[in-house]
């Protein structure tokens, strides 16, 4: 019993070791804005359930097309899934600087124009892993604090180098 406790304690310990290894005591910066510059998307189109096979098919794709083209990881969902009963219409890809790079026959490029209202959530040093719990909460108490009212159809999630990451949801 004596040795039972103990690794139960040595597992707890490992365990919260590894969360902060990976940045979860880090806490997002939030801020209201406006896109000021247009923001190309390179990746694939799905509609269907997010717990479908395809689906993770398309972000194993856009990682192996990163290694070759380069930008961040980015994924521009229009619906939000938990109303739409898991059913997910999302573009999945990467973030371009420009569309002068040569696509996977799958990919095709898609604009982001400026001019959106977005509250950003923003953190560095956090696993991707982690990113997206931490930081559509941050998101969401943001807009419910600032009396926003949230645009249904525009999550846009980028995940960067050295474990940047953000979240842009679509406000009114």
């Amino acid at each position: 019993m004596r040795y039972l406790f103990l690794a139960i304690i040595l597992l707890t310990v490992l365990a919260a070791g590894v969360y902060v290894y990976l940045g979860g005591n880090r806490s997002p910066q939030v801020a209201l804005e406006t896109t000021a510059a247009p923001l190309y998307l390179a990746g694939q189109p799905y509609h269907g359930k997010v717990t479908g096979d395809a689906f993770g098919q398309l972000f194993r794709q856009a990682k192996d097309a990163q290694a070759r083209l380069g930008g961040d990881l980015a994924n521009l969902y229009l619906n939000d899934p938990e109303t739409a009963h898991d059913t997910i219409q999302a573009f999945i890809g990467l973030a371009l600087a420009d569309t002068t790079q040569r696509l996977p026959a799958s990919f095709r490029y898609r604009l982001v124009p400026p001019g959106q209202r977005v509250v950003a959530a923003r953190l560095a040093g956090v696993s991707y892993l982690l990113a997206p719990n931490k930081l559509y909460p941050a998101a969401l108490e943001a807009i419910k604090t600032q009396k926003l009212t949230q645009r249904g159809n525009f999550y846009l999630e980028r995940f960067g180098a050295n474990d940047a990451s953000e979240v842009w949801i679509g406000v009114k």
